[in-house]
C-alpha cells in the first residue's frame, strides 16, 4: 500500500482548518488507508496544550486529556476549544514525570470517577476521584518508583474490568527483576485490591522484565499488547501473557532464551520510542516520540501478520498517544513541548483520524450534544461538516427503500429511516425546497431527490438550472489546495460556517469580509512552580491580521497580573494588552501564544473571557 508523503498531510489538514470545514468532502478511495483509517483525511480537533499525555472518552463522546506538566485535565471535543474541568493536585513534575496517564470507571455514569496515574514528591501513584472533585483523592496504589525519565504511566481498564499500570525502572534497570513495582505491569481492582486472578498470590505484578511500558491496548479476543521503550537501542511492542518475564535488562529485543517472551516486533530508538498503542482493524497503532510517526503493524491472534507500516510520517511531529474513540475515529496526540521536540505553532495537538469509507465526513461519529439551532456551526461535535462540497455531476440519490427520501447526502445505506438529530429535515426553515414527504412526480430543477437540511448558509447549485460561474462557498480541499501560511494553524470558529480562504469566493454579492480574531485565555495554578497565564490570540478570519488589541478583567482568586509592562492589576481591573512588533501580524488561521505573570494563594480560579479586536 503506498505511503503518504508527509507534505500530502500537511496540505490536507491546512486545507481543511483555513477553509473552517474540518474534512475533506469526498469519498475516500477504497485503498485509502492503512488498518482501517484514511490518514489523508486527519482534522485537527484541538491546540496548544501542553504536553498532553493521558486521554479517556466521556460518556458524550468528548475526551478528557491529562497535561503532563501543568496537572490540568481538559475536555476536548470537535469544533470546541478545549475547556479545563480539574487540576488534579499533589502532581509534582520534572523530566519525564507529572500527571500521565487517565482512565475512566467502567462504572463512569454512574460513579463519575477518575483515574489518574501521576508523580508525586517521593513516588508514582494511581489515584482515583470523581471528575469535580479532584482535591479529594483516594490513592489505591503508590510505591512505584519514581525518575527523572522512565516513569512508565499508562493505565486502563481491561476487558476483565480490572485496571492494567505501565511503569517504568525509573532508571535503574533492577527494577524490572526484583520486587520493585518499577519495569512491571500490575493489575487491581478499581479500589486498588490484588485480584485473587493474579499470577502471583498478593502481587499486584502481571508481567515483569519491562523497561518502560507506555501503551496498552487489547485485541477483539481480549489479548493484550503493551509498547515498550527500550533503554539505548531496541523499542518493542509485546504480547502480554499473565507472569512471564520479557527480560530487560538481562536482554533487550530479541533474547535467545525461551524462559524470556521475545517482542512481536522491534525498532531502533531513532525511528520508534512508541509512546501510546490503540488496537482497531487486526492493527495495532503505536504512537512514536523519536520516531515522529504513527506505526501500524497487522496482528492476529498474539502474533505480527505483516511487515510495520508508517503513517503521519514527521508533520506533526513527536506522537505521545493514540486512542480509538467512541465516534470509531483514531484520535492522536503529539509532544512536541515536553522538552525533547521543537515546538511549532498551535502545538500541542489533538488530532482525529476518519475511518476509510466515511461518507459523508462525520456520518459515523455521534454527536457529543445535539445541535439546537439550524444555523451550522463550522465543525460539528461529531465531524459532521456543514458544508457538503457539490460535485460536477448530482449525488446519487439514497438507496433507503423508505419511501421518505432521505435529508442525509451520504449514499451509504441507512439502517433506519430516521435521520440525526442534526440533520432534522422538519426543524429546518430555510426557505429552498425541502424534501417531499413522498416521492413527487412533478418535474424539480434539482435532479436530487433529497434537498440538503442545512440552512442557506452553505447553499448547493442543485436548485439552479443552469451551471454557475461562481465557485462554491465551501470548496473541497484537494492535495493541489493552497495551505495555510502555517503548517499547524488553531482550529476555531470563523465568522461564516462556509468561511473560504479567498473572499472572491463568494457566490453571491456580500458585505467585505472584515479582520476578526479570537483571544483565550488559561491560567495555570500550580504550587511546583510560579503559576502564570497564557493568552492566545487567533485570527479567525479569512484577511491577514496586522494588530491586535485585546482586553479582559482581572478574575477573583487572583491577586494580581502582570502582563510584562510594567503594571499589577488587582482583581476586578481590565487589563488591555497590544500586540507588539514581532507578534501583531497573523495570517488567516495563525495563532500566538503569550505568557504572563499572575498572583494566586489558592482555591480555584475562573479563567476570564477576553475581548479582541483585529485592526
Amino acid at each position: 500500500m503506498p505511503k503518504r508523503l508527509s507534505a500530502a498531510f500537511s496540505v490536507v489538514v491546512c486545507a481543511v482548518v483555513a477553509a473552517a470545514a474540518l474534512v475533506v468532502t469526498r469519498p475516500a478511495p477504497a485503498d485509502a488507508g492503512t488498518g482501517g483509517f484514511d490518514f489523508t483525511r486527519a482534522q485537527i480537533v484541538a491546540t496548544n496544550l501542553r504536553v498532553p499525555w493521558g486521554m479517556a472518552f466521556l460518556p458524550d463522546g468528548s475526551a478528557l486529556v491529562s497535561e503532563r506538566d501543568t496537572a490540568i485535565i481538559v475536555r476536548v471535543r470537535p469544533g470546541s476549544s478545549p475547556e479545563q474541568v480539574a487540576m488534579v493536585p499533589n502532581v509534582k513534575p520534572g523530566g519525564e514525570g507529572g500527571l500521565l496517564g487517565l482512565a475512566l470507571s467502567p462504572t463512569f455514569a454512574q460513579d463519575q470517577m477518575v483515574y489518574a496515574y501521576y508523580t508525586s514528591a517521593s513516588d508514582n501513584r494511581v489515584v482515583r476521584f470523581r471528575l469535580g472533585a479532584p482535591q479529594s483523592q483516594q490513592v489505591i496504589l503508590a510505591g512505584i518508583p519514581r525518575g527523572q525519565s522512565r516513569n512508565g504511566g499508562r493505565i486502563a481498564f481491561g476487558p476483565d474490568g480490572l485496571l492494567y499500570v505501565a511503569t517504568g525502572d525509573a532508571g535503574y534497570p533492577a527494577n524490572a527483576q526484583g520486587s520493585s513495582l518499577g519495569g512491571k505491569i500490575l493489575r487491581v481492582t478499581r479500589d486498588g485490591a490484588v485480584p485473587a486472578t493474579n499470577p502471583y498470590s498478593g502481587s499486584p505484578v502481571y508481567s515483569y522484565g519491562h523497561s518502560n511500558v507506555q501503551g496498552l491496548a487489547w485485541d477483539e479476543a481480549d489479548r493484550l499488547y503493551a509498547t515498550e521503550l527500550g533503554q539505548n537501542t531496541t523499542d518493542e511492542i509485546n504480547h502480554i501473557l499473565p507472569g512471564r518475564n520479557y527480560g530487560w535488562p538481562s536482554c533487550e529485543g530479541v533474547c535467545g532464551n525461551p524462559n524470556l517472551v521475545n517482542p512481536l516486533v522491534t525498532w531502533n530508538s531513532a525511528e520508534a520510542s512508541p509512546s501510546g498503542l490503540a488496537h482497531a482493524n487486526g492493527t495495532l497503532f503505536a504512537a512514536a516520540l523519536a520516531g515522529k510517526r504513527l506505526w501500524t503493524v497487522p496482528v492476529s491472534g498474539g502474533v505480527r501478520t505483516g511487515d510495520p507500516a508508517a503513517e503521519l510520517r514527521g508533520s506533526p511531529g513527536r506522537l505521545r498517544t493514540v486512542a480509538v474513540g467512541p465516534d470509531g475515529w483514531l484520535w492522536v496526540t503529539t509532544s512536541n513541548r515536553d522538552g525533547r521536540g521543537a515546538a511549532g505553532p498551535g502545538d500541542d495537538l489533538v488530532l482525529r483520524i476518519p475511518p476509510v469509507g466515511t461518507w459523508p465526513p462525520g456520518s459515523s461519529s455521534p454527536s457529543p450534544s445535539p445541535i439546537p439551532s439550524p444555523t451550522p456551526s463550522p465543525s460539528s461535535p461529531g465531524g459532521q461538516s456543514p458544508c457538503p462540497s457539490p460535485s460536477s455531476s448530482p449525488p446519487p440519490p439514497s438507496p433507503s427503500p423508505s419511501p421518505s427520501p432521505s435529508p442525509s447526502a451520504s449514499p451509504s445505506p441507512s439502517a433506519s429511516p430516521s435521520a440525526s438529530p442534526s440533520a432534522s429535515a422538519s426543524a429546518n426553515p430555510s426557505p429552498s425546497p425541502s424534501p417531499s414527504p413522498s416521492p413527487s412526480p412533478s418535474p424539480s430543477p434539482s435532479p436530487s431527490p433529497s434537498a440538503s437540511p442545512s440552512p442557506s448558509a452553505c447553499p448547493s447549485p442543485s436548485p439552479s438550472p443552469s451551471p454557475s460561474p461562481s465557485p462554491s462557498p465551501c470548496p473541497s480541499p484537494s492535495l493541489g489546495a493552497s495551505p495555510s501560511p502555517s503548517p499547524w494553524p488553531s482550529v476555531s470558529a470563523s465568522p461564516s460556517p462556509c468561511a473560504s480562504p479567498s473572499p472572491a469566493a463568494s457566490p453571491s454579492p456580500s458585505p467585505a469580509p472584515s479582520r476578526t480574531c479570537e483571544a483565550t485565555i488559561r491560567l495555570y495554578l500550580t504550587w511546583a512552580a510560579a503559576p502564570w497565564g497564557e493568552l492566545t490570540v487567533r485570527n479567525t478570519g479569512v484577511l491577514p491580521i496586522n494588530s491586535w488589541i485585546v482586553t479582559f478583567t482581572v478574575p477573583a482568586g487572583l491577586t494580581y497580573v502582570h502582563m510584562g509592562d510594567g503594571n499589577y492589576a488587582p482583581p476586578g481591573t481590565t487589563v488591555t494588552v497590544t500586540s507588539l512588533s514581532y507578534n501583531g501580524v497573523l495570517p488567516p488561521g495563525a495563532s500566538i501564544t503569550r505568557q504572563f505573570a499572575i498572583g494566586w494563594n489558592s482555591g480555584a480560579v475562573q479563567a476570564p473571557t477576553a475581548t479582541c479586536t483585529a485592526i
